[in-house]
């Protein structure tokens, strides 16, 4: 549609007041669209809204559960707003669904080094999603 494809030219050219407009049109028409909930999350993540981009998120995976992007996605905007401990429970779970996602594996170092848990970071150098999860579960 029109509005989702105006919503990723101005997500591209970093007008990102013009992408969340548009994307938000282009949800009045398909609310169910997981992907397009994570578009808007990510522009507004992108834009410093790291607030509202969560809740965005949340509606993709209230739609998709199984969405390892958006639970990737929301782990990042818990980071990005310095909510590390919270953070590792969605990183967690994503790879609970992805576990050779190594660029998850990255952020999940990144926030349990952030909240000086150098035993979490040995979990995660040693990829010990077991003991992670039983850690934070979610």
């Amino acid at each position: 549609d029109v509005h989702t494809v105006l919503g990723v030219v101005y997500n591209l050219s970093r007008e990102y007041p013009k992408a969340v407009e548009a994307f938000r049109a282009a949800l009045v028409h398909r609310p169910q669209d997981y992907s397009l909930w994570n578009k808007l999350g990510a522009t507004q993540a992108n834009s410093s809204m790291s607030a509202e981009a969560l809740h965005a998120y949340r509606r993709a995976l209230d739609v998709k559960p199984n969405y390892v992007r958006a639970w990737s996605n929301m782990g990042i905007g818990y980071a990005n707003q310095g909510e590390y401990a919270e953070s590792i429970k969605y990183y967690v779970r994503a790879l609970s669904m992805n576990v050779r996602a190594a660029n998850i594996w990255g952020y999940l170092r990144i926030s349990c080094s952030c909240i000086g848990r150098g035993d979490l970071v040995a979990l995660v150098d040693a990829q010990d999603l077991e003991k992670l999860e039983m850690e934070f579960p979610l």
